[in-house]
């Protein structure tokens, strides 16, 4: 092994035993060496004797140099500086090779150097020693100022309170802290400060005085300040409030360990580091900053959007996106599952009448891992079943603590924030504060509008958004993979680092798609208010079999994102696919969640309207019975023996006699007065007035000759 000037040698049977060379004599082959600790002169040893230590293992070279330090010449002081020339100027003047190894030649330069520069021979060899222990520079020639000093065992301990004393006079005694009051302190503070109300540190100092430094006035009853002994001052609590609790151990009692976690940890390590590839999603859930109107009448506002996203940690891209209008539930995240594994370009064409390239949004692909909160959607039994179907491993974060999953996180506050200057009815700072704007006023946007935003702004954020602070690792500086996500993404798709799968659409039907019952019957095939039909239907003649035999239930499954289509399931391959109905064509581009608000918005509509209905039926009878009631009025007045007479042999002489009156031809008055000659013949001296007179008079004659 090739040894060399500096190099430090270990004894391995005696560690605490460091050897520095200093000098190599290869003319006679001799090591000049020095001891680190205590700082000697040089001594020789025989290279080779060295060398078979080291090959032996007795002796080992030593990597770390203790006094291999770098000093900013700035923050040395004056005297530091100039002891350390003074002492620098000594060694050049003595330092002779080999002389100032020699012994005798050595103590003849160290007294010279004596003379010359009037100080002592001590001190001289002490300069060498240093020189040579600390590694023959010259920063080893400084004093060693910054550890001077009695390095303090324990707490000081004080006859006389310390500080500066007090400018006023004040009947309060103060004195230095002792054990007893340092006590107090500890227990004043875990009782009165560290407590869930979370008061302030001078309530706690407060609650001190009171319990421990007061005595009970006997004229007033309250209790007082106990003048007549030394009280802590607020400064000496707070002091020992900071000397005895760590900020992190306040933090801890105060606002709990979750807080302490979630706010006030370190942030050190990245997301990225612990993905260890790409096929690690994120997928998280929120509120939407934007109030939204139907997509069947523009005049609802139908509430503010849930959104799911979903997001690769390892490339930070964006995987898919989904909006509805429901809480968030089981079925919520299996659509936004469904949305991720799907092809970006078929599901932007189905969904959303959006035409995008395959390249823009290439991520179809099953991951090996989903990160998820505790949410009750995300640990059912039903995404248990859903995960365990496809092979994915689920992780589920701790309650509380969505900064564990912050790559998602960050990216709701980013599309929202980038979002809300351009969107009518997005919510602002000022929501909900007095004298603050109505935002469900502006709403303007529909669901679909709002996704269809979504999705292109998901696209620029995953092909144009640089991530200046992202880790690139070796290999993609090696291969310059511009930290872009989509970039990173496609460059861990090469490398096969995610160990990614994809998934026909049939497949995502039958395993992520919403299962439910829907009704045949005679008008079709029924499920949440439409109609659907299709091939295997018609074929077997469904509809009129149901109107023969009755209704009957079959499974579906179905994509709220587009009630367009529904479909059954005939066996483990195959799928039957159901369209709507002509006279529903209006809800093809309709969402399950729009339908559904449109129907109740119906339902709430006609309940409105029920009151001004039945009024309306109320104010109907009335008028019926009013004209039935003038009606027999009138009847009356023509009654023999309180019953109207009726003619029911000369019905059809009667209608066509009422028909020419309604329609005012002179033929009718003809025949009025023909029959009022032909009552005249056969009256009472008493001539009637008309012929309904005359009518009436030969009734009563008929009548009472039957009496008779």
């Amino acid at each position: 092994m090739q040894l060399a000037i500096n190099d430090l040698l270990q004894n391995k049977q005696n560690e605490n035993q460091i050897q520095r060379i200093v000098w190599i004599d290869n003319e006679h082959d001799l090591c000049y060496l020095v001891n680190i600790d205590p700082p000697s002169f040089p001594y020789s040893e025989e290279i080779h004797n060295i060398e078979l230590s080291i090959e032996s293992d007795e002796i080992v070279k030593v990597d770390h140099d203790p006094w291999a330090i770098h000093v900013d010449e700035g923050n040395l002081s004056e005297t530091e500086i100039e002891k350390r020339e003074r002492a620098w100027k000594v060694i050049n003047q003595i330092y002779l090779i080999p002389n100032i190894f020699i012994p005798k030649r050595r103590a003849g330069l160290i007294k010279t150097a004596s003379k010359e520069f009037g100080i002592t021979s001590k001190t001289v060899r002490h300069y060498l020693k240093r020189f040579w222990s600390r590694g023959m520079v010259k920063n080893a020639l400084l004093p060693d100022y910054y550890s001077c000093g009695i390095q303090q065992t324990g707490e000081r301990v004080y006859s006389k309170k310390t500080g500066r004393p007090s400018v006023y006079s004040s009947s309060i005694k103060r004195e230095s802290i002792n054990d007893e009051w340092k006590k107090i302190i500890r227990i004043s503070l875990e009782k009165y400060y560290f407590i869930r109300s979370k008061p302030s540190l001078k309530y706690a100092y407060q609650q001190m005085l009171k319990e421990y430094f007061s005595v009970k006035d006997e004229k007033s009853n309250y209790k007082v300040l106990d003048v007549k002994k030394p009280i802590i001052s607020y400064d000496q609590f707070y002091y020992w409030y900071r000397k005895l609790y760590k900020p992190e151990d306040a933090i801890h009692k105060r606002e709990g360990r979750r807080e302490f976690l979630q706010n006030y940890r370190g942030i050190t390590g990245s997301a990225t580091e612990d993905s260890m590839g790409i096929g690690t999603y994120a997928i998280d859930g929120t509120v939407g900053d934007i109030y939204l109107v139907s997509s069947l009448d523009r005049n609802n506002v139908i509430g503010r959007p849930l959104i799911y996203l979903t997001v690769d940690i390892f490339s930070r891209c964006i995987v898919s996106v989904y909006a509805g209008i429901e809480n968030m539930s089981g079925n919520t995240l299996r659509i936004a599952l469904a949305n991720t594994f799907a092809n970006k370009k078929d599901f932007c064409k189905r969904t959303l009448d959006m035409d995008i390239d395959e390249n823009e949004w290439p991520i179809h692909y099953l991951p090996h891992t989903i990160l998820a909160d505790r949410g009750s959607e995300l640990i059912s039994n039903e995404l248990t079943q859903v995960v365990e179907d496809l092979n994915i491993k689920i992780q589920n974060t701790g309650s509380y603590r969505p900064e564990l999953k912050g790559t998602c996180e960050v990216f709701f506050s980013i599309l929202q924030n980038h979002l809300s200057p351009f969107l009518p009815g997005a919510v602002q700072k000022d929501y909900m504060k007095r004298g603050g704007q109505d935002y469900r006023k502006k709403a303007v946007l529909n669901l679909k509008e709002y996704t269809q935003v979504l999705v292109r702004t998901v696209l620029y954020y995953n092909n144009h958004n640089y991530l200046s602070d992202y880790p690139l690792t070796q290999s993609m500086i090696e291969e310059k993979v511009p930290p872009i996500p989509i970039e990173i993404f496609n460059w861990g798709l090469r490398k096969g680092t995610g160990l990614l799968r994809t998934m026909p659409l049939d497949a995502i039907r039958s395993n992520i798609y919403p299962k439910s019952q829907a009704t045949v019957n005679p008008r079709g095939i029924h499920f949440c208010g439409l109609y659907y039909t299709c091939p295997k239907a018609v074929k077997e003649r469904w509809f009129s079999k149901a109107r023969i035999q009755g209704n009957w239930k079959i499974d579906v499954h179905y994509d709220p994102q587009s009630m367009a289509n529904i479909y059954i399931r005939i066996d483990r391959l195959k799928y039957e696919v159901c369209s709507l109905i002509e006279q529903y064509e209006m809800y093809h581009n309709a969402k399950l969640e729009e339908i559904v608000s449109f129907k109740e918005n119906r339902r709430q509509q006609e309940t409105d309207f029920e009151e001004g209905g039945m009024n309306g039926a109320i104010q109907l009878a009335q008028d019926i019975e009013e004209i039935v009631k003038q009606a027999k009025e009138e009847a009356k007045s023509q009654t023999l023996n309180s019953k109207v007479p009726k003619d029911i042999k000369n019905i059809r002489e009667n209608r066509q006699i009422e028909r020419e009156t309604m329609k005012g031809k002179p033929g009718a008055n003809n025949v009025l007065v023909i029959n009022q000659e032909v009552t005249k013949s056969v009256s009472s001296p008493i001539e009637p007035k008309n012929g309904l007179d005359i009518f009436r008079k030969k009734q009563k004659e008929v009548l009472n000759d039957g009496d008779s």
